[in-house]
């Protein structure tokens, strides 16, 4: 079942000597799924106490940097710590490809224990006999899915990156969670257009059309500052928790 959820990191594009960029954890009764596997998400993840033995699948909605580009580093320090469980990744066409190129250049062997699945040829599947998995494809620069986790009481979407779309509407409607990207605030809703992304505004339109009961606001552009987030409210209640463990 559906427990917790932790937002990792939260910057868009780049790090801060305060925000890592994106990767988000969510705990069920069973086992761990990351999402997204930004730069420097290994030692956040080790810091907020994770285990690799709970570590059974990671999901990758992009392969922009801000997105992937902690994944090689962390399967890196899983290997030379001598990890067998078996783990799944999840994500876009070309992953699979992206891993076996860098594992040959590090002198990395593809670990028979890592097995990778191609989202746009299995778009609806189950984790277990419990948590169902939905995927929709986002409106980005480059391929992106968003990813609907679902078990038989809660429902939690994490949707980054993509313009507002009637494919996020469909995907969060009647969540009990929505993660969803907030690059830009309202002010800026051009440049939000221009780069494929989103603004808070936009996001809380998302939210009220698909019917769901919490919506929690991540990737934020650098210069939109903890004081201005922070202030940030939907239904009442604050869309920033930034990296506090949730229950959803």
């Amino acid at each position: 079942m559906l427990k917790k959820f932790q937002i990792l990191g939260y910057s868009a594009g780049v790090p801060t000597q305060n925000r890592g960029v994106t990767c988000i954890m969510i705990s069920t009764t069973q086992f761990d799924i990351m999402m997204d596997c930004g730069e420097g998400s290994y030692l956040r993840w080790q810091k907020a106490g994770y285990k690799w033995k709970n570590l059974n699948y990671i999901f990758i909605t992009h392969m922009h940097p801000d997105h992937v580009g902690g994944l090689i580093p962390l399967l890196f320090y899983r290997k030379i710590q001598g990890i067998k469980s078996s783990l799944k990744l999840i994500g876009p066409p070309n992953l699979k490809t992206y891993l076996m190129n860098s594992f040959q250049h590090l002198g990395m062997d593809y670990n028979e224990n890592i097995e990778c699945i191609n989202i746009s040829e299995k778009m609806n599947f189950q984790l277990n006999a419990i948590i169902k998995i939905y995927a929709m494809e986002m409106v980005h620069k480059i391929p992106c899915w968003g990813y609907s986790l679902k078990d038989k009481n809660k429902k939690l979407v994490f949707i980054t990156d993509t313009r507002k779309n009637n494919n996020a509407i469909q995907l969060a409607k009647n969540a009990d969670v929505l993660i969803h990207e907030s690059t830009y605030d309202n002010n800026k809703q051009e440049k939000a257009h221009e780069h494929f992304h989103t603004t808070e505004i936009q996001a809380m339109e998302i939210a009220d059309m698909a019917n769901v009961k919490r919506l929690i606001l991540t990737h934020f552009s650098p210069r939109l500052t903890d004081e201005k987030v922070k202030k940030w409210t939907w239904k009442g209640l604050p869309c920033v928790v930034f990296d506090e463990r949730q229950i959803i």
